[in-house]
């Protein structure tokens, strides 16, 4: 969650670098994190507020960086914004279903979902490096690639295009997993509480 402002600043600085510093930023983030996750699961250290607190932070760094790029025009607004939505209705899902006691499994596509958009983000960072006449300068051969225009939009636009629509597609997969919780409203604590005391 440190990273999130920082990110931000480099992004809308305008320095010749700091596309290329926040990707690099970005990217040692992303893999610290998902370390600091495994590493907690082999030494048995995992705790339902540690699990919601580390998905919080990445929607978080994730966020403030789709925000950063729809401000310095290298993502479209449109998609910052269904992955920003995506991300923390399925956040309210989840503490709405912790409170009934209720796990909701992330399915298949919620399990590619990170991946992918990790991936296109630090695509569209180059990309931003590139036009930023960075160390991927657009006159380079790597430079000239990301910010030339396939259709209506670039390869790393287009990346992050197909994140958009994995993410829209596990939110999907996520609210069908839940709509037998949300058929109970009613259901409080207090039930959940009682029925596991009466299980044998």
């Amino acid at each position: 969650m440190v990273a999130a402002p920082i990110l931000y600043l480099l992004i809308v600085s305008g320095g010749r670098y700091g596309y290329l510093a926040a990707a690099v930023l970005f990217v040692v983030a992303s893999f610290t994190d998902t370390l600091d996750g495994e590493m907690a699961r082999r030494s048995r250290l995992v705790s339902p507020f540690g699990i919601y607190l580390d998905t919080t932070a990445d929607k978080i760094l994730i966020a403030v960086l789709l925000v950063a790029l729809a401000v310095a025009h290298l993502a479209p607004g449109w998609m910052a914004a269904l992955i920003i939505a995506r991300e923390f209705l399925v956040t309210g899902l989840r503490s709405y279903a912790a409170a009934l006691g209720v796990v909701i499994p992330a399915g298949g596509w919620g399990k590619a979902k990170t991946l992918i958009t990790i991936v296109a983000l630090f695509l569209v960072l180059l990309e931003g490096d590139a036009r930023q006449g960075g160390l991927l300068s657009a006159q380079t051969g790597p430079g000239s690639v990301l910010v030339a225009p396939i259709g209506p939009f670039t390869v790393a636009v287009w990346g992050l295009l197909i994140a958009v629509i994995w993410t829209v597609g596990s939110g999907a997969e996520y609210i069908r997993e839940a709509i037998p919780m949300l058929t109970h409203p009613s259901r409080t604590v207090r039930d959940v509480l009682g029925q596991a005391a009466d299980d044998p």
